[in-house]
């Protein structure tokens, strides 16, 4: 599967209050609340045969208690498979009576001590196991900030503390994440990093409950642009009408993808296929020529660029290695910036293959199923030993496949107009107009950056004006 070349995020928002709840029992199986298990079964033989058992079926896998609730019981349901089995009886034991106590009939009872114990289920020569865990709950979380000011043309990263009451919680664990990486991105250990001009949140999870809270991020720039940058706009024409374009757009089951891919409707794809209707704001974005310079200072890009790890001090690299290739060097930073998280992820900061210590800062290679693998072995292939290789042939390798191969932007990259309906870089009929606002963000740390727009003018229409 390719990667897209920026990740969009859905964004909603969130109050900066810290949130509190009351917690009581609850269970879960890795990340889901009850374990997947096939669908109960017979086993047919003649009537005179014993059937043996085979499998239990547990309504948990995990089953936690806290000490600051009132629930302090649980009933482990246990189904012997299969259904025809001769002897269903199943019996329930605990490691540690200490920790949580269990019946006869799999009511489990939390005894009180801080800890994990084991209830084992048998039936026959069959065993499954519950985890039991009583702990200290969390009961609320607080930010060290309810809001940030940063400056993308002066990136300093700052870090935030997340606070968890009780101090004596068991599990002090958190989750951070940003809602839109284009803007700022936090790492594992709550440091943020201004990436491009707008708002978005910096959440902090907890392990235990999923609590959260929540820092709001302004992102602008400092720095005034000592010239006024310069916007142009052309346009080419296509010799078929939107709705041929449609025609031969629907032959390839075009999709519309929320949480989920599902087919889209011909109204959905005739609704962001025409370019007509995404000439104003970020959506213009995606009609950003990607293969035209923008006339933006090593000083300029190295200001974005520090503190993004491996990426720190290689503006001038970047400017050459786009210069050689014909590709924006503002999107081709952006671009390694999102891909290589900032410049401190392991593909980023090297890997070894075959003994050889690489370099891949565009994610290039690196499939869903092994990312590291697939990355590491691309970069090997294409010998990118160091991290200026690693700019330089992930330029040429944007720049051949895509950039200037005929599809400099991403409505080309989606829809190719010259060729409709093939050598398509996505299924999802809105992936151009999410990357378009994402872009946006981005460009904006950049206010002295010259800007060249091609709009596609399809048959019947008139050239729009770009606003």
């Amino acid at each position: 599967m390719k990667r897209l070349l920026f990740v969009f995020i859905s964004c909603f928002i969130l109050l900066c209050a810290p949130v509190h709840a009351e917690y009581g029992l609850y269970m879960f199986n890795d990340s889901t609340v009850q374990p997947e298990h096939p669908a109960p079964y017979m086993k047919h033989v003649s009537s005179w045969s014993r059937v043996e058992q085979e499998d239990i079926y547990l309504n948990s896998s995990h089953v936690v208690f806290h000490t600051n609730s009132g629930s302090n019981t649980f009933k482990l349901q246990a189904d012997v498979m299969p259904v025809s089995a001769t002897d269903k009886k199943v019996s329930f034991k605990s490691a540690d009576e200490t920790i949580a106590k269990v019946d006869e009939n799999g009511k489990i009872t939390a005894a009180g001590k801080l800890g994990d114990t084991v209830i084992t289920v048998t039936s026959g020569k069959i065993t499954k196991e519950c985890k039991v865990s009583m702990r200290v709950g969390v009961k609320s979380v607080t930010l060290s900030e309810q809001a940030l000011e940063l400056y993308a043309d002066k990136p300093e990263p700052i870090t935030l503390k997340a606070d968890i009451k009780p101090y004596n919680a068991t599990v002090k664990d958190v989750i951070w994440y940003s809602m839109d990486n284009s803007i700022a991105t936090v790492d594992e250990n709550g440091t943020v990093i201004p990436c491009g001009v707008g708002e978005t949140n910096i959440i902090a999870k907890t392990v235990d409950g999923s609590l959260t809270a929540a820092c709001q991020v302004f992102v602008s720039v400092l720095s005034a642009p000592a010239e006024k940058a310069e916007t142009t706009v052309s346009y080419v024409n296509y010799p078929y009408s939107i709705g041929d374009a449609v025609d031969s757009q629907m032959q390839t089951n075009p999709t519309v993808f929320t949480t989920n891919a599902y087919p889209a409707y011909r109204s959905e794809v005739e609704q962001c296929i025409d370019p007509q209707l995404y000439i104003e704001d970020g959506d213009k974005y995606q009609f950003l020529d990607l293969s035209s310079p923008n006339g933006v200072s090593e000083e300029m890009l190295n200001n974005y660029l520090h503190g993004k790890g491996v990426l720190d001090g290689m503006g001038g690299v970047f400017i050459e290695a786009a210069r050689e290739c014909g590709i924006s060097e503002v999107y081709l930073a952006v671009h390694a910036a999102l891909e290589s998280g900032n410049g401190f992820s392991q593909l980023a900061r090297g890997t070894n293959y075959n003994g050889t210590t690489v370099y891949n800062l565009f994610g290039i290679g690196a499939i869903d199923s092994a990312p590291l693998e697939g990355g590491s072995q691309t970069a090997y292939i294409y010998g990118w030993t160091s991290v200026e290789e690693a700019i330089r042939g992930g330029a040429a390798w944007i720049s051949n496949n895509y950039i200037n191969s005929g599809q400099n932007t991403l409505y080309k990259m989606r829809w190719n107009p010259e060729k409709p309906a093939t050598h398509q870089y996505a299924s999802d009929v809105e992936w151009a107009i999410k990357q378009a606002r994402t872009l946006k963000n981005m460009f904006d740390a950049f206010p002295s950056a010259d800007l060249r727009f091609e709009i596609p003018v399809y048959k019947g229409q008139n050239e729009p004006t770009i606003k």
